[in-house]
């Protein structure tokens, strides 16, 4: 078959065409990410999801295993690949997964591989891509091919599948939002599929303003509360692991390895720990959602990987507390005069917030005792009511 140079170039102006416009759109918009749960599966569709995703995972092991070789470009066009197996090397036939599903786990293996060249140019040890066990994720890159969306019947098409499946929350996706790639992922509770959608920036920024008061807040991230705000309210929350979960990790113990009933004990200890990191997420989300209600928001950039790595990483696994500076760091993304973040090193808990006098405080004493000024308030009232004044100077040089 001869290819018409001509046609080719103007295939490839047409498609770099499409990109350019495509960014500019882009600059207009924000990105939102919006989680729909496939409903009313058959027995056959749940076996058919689990082959796909065990197909995946022997797409991206053979590619892992000869990176130089495989990863190119014709991979995708693959109809069976080698794996290992406790007898041998066997040929395994890829019928579920589709060639833009195998482009997606491609270019996830390259981000991976770029992840790994940045970690190692910042001075860290990487060693090679490791093979995986399980694959719980397929990128479906393409809207319109590898999935589509039908909102009059709440119904997604994915490719490979003949039936159209239900899902659940799509009535959260605003009817201008604009489609783009998703990901199928599988979960102890079921199979899920994240959407990403691009939607004016204007209305996200407006519904955030719209409920907001206008007051600036000074917030101190901590251990014993979650969070101290500068207005004397303390937010603090944990999610522990449950006695049920304890008891489930002591039954898997007993069992044989391999056995259906360590099978089903391990279904189980999987479904927990997806209750328990909706719990904590909820927590989250239900603090974040009360900082925004403030025009201004002032927090230090502590290191809180530091503290889990401390003396503190129970009581940091249980809040999950990093979570709450992520999706500040994205809010900043967004609207970047709503968010300061103050320097790590500040010393914002040895300062005074009335006079500015510094002086050592040990971590055992909860009250802060100016020796310039006399001023006694609590420590991490304190630290957050600096942090609020450091973050509406440092605001201020920014808008000059």
């Amino acid at each position: 078959m001869t290819i018409n140079p001509e046609k080719l170039k103007e295939k490839n102006e047409k498609i770099k065409r499409k990109i350019q416009e495509t960014k500019k759109r882009r600059e207009k918009q924000a990105c939102r990410v919006y989680q729909l749960k496939l409903q009313n599966l058959s027995e056959k569709d749940i076996e058919q999801f689990n082959r796909l995703f065990l197909e995946g995972k022997w797409f991206y092991n053979y590619v892992v295993a000869d990176i130089p070789n495989r990863l190119k470009y014709e991979t995708y066009k693959l109809k069976e690949v080698e794996i290992k197996t406790p007898e041998g090397f066997e040929k395994r036939e890829l019928k579920v997964i589709s060639s833009q599903m195998k482009q997606g786990i491609l270019e996830r293996i390259r981000e991976n591989l770029r992840s790994l060249k940045s970690v190692k140019e910042n001075g860290s040890k990487v060693g090679k891509l490791n093979f995986k066990s399980e694959v719980n994720s397929i990128p479906l890159k393409q809207y319109g091919k590898t999935h589509k969306i039908f909102r009059e019947n709440n119904r997604i098409k994915i490719q490979g599948f003949k039936k159209k499946f239900r899902v659940l929350g799509l009535r959260q996706i605003p009817e201008n939002a604009e489609f783009a790639n998703a990901h199928l992922v599988r979960k102890p509770s079921g199979f899920y599929i994240h959407v990403t959608c691009y939607l004016p920036k204007e209305q996200v920024i407006n519904e955030i303003q719209k409920k907001q008061i206008d007051e600036p807040i000074g917030v101190d991230l901590g251990i014993k509360n979650q969070l101290t705000l500068s207005n004397g309210e303390k937010i603090r929350w944990q999610v522990p692991e449950t006695k049920r979960l304890k008891r489930l990790q002591q039954s898997l113990a007993r069992k044989k390895k391999g056995s259906k009933n360590w099978w089903k004990t391990l279904i189980k200890i999987r479904k927990e720990y997806e209750y328990i990191a909706n719990k904590r997420k909820d927590f989250q989300n239900k603090a974040v959602a009360l900082l925004k209600r403030f025009k201004f928001i002032a927090v230090q950039d502590d290191s809180v990987k530091s503290w889990k790595d401390g003396l503190f990483g129970k009581q940091i696994q249980n809040s999950g507390i990093g979570g709450i500076t992520v999706r500040l760091r994205n809010l900043a993304t967004l609207i970047p005069e709503m968010v300061e973040f103050v320097p790590r090193f500040e010393p914002t808990t040895q300062t005074c917030s009335r006079c500015g006098h510094r002086q050592k405080i040990p971590l055992s004493q909860r009250v802060f005792k100016c020796e310039k000024c006399g001023l006694e308030i609590d420590r991490d009232i304190n630290s957050a009511l600096v942090i609020l004044k450091l973050g509406l100077e440092a605001e201020k040089e920014n808008s000059a």
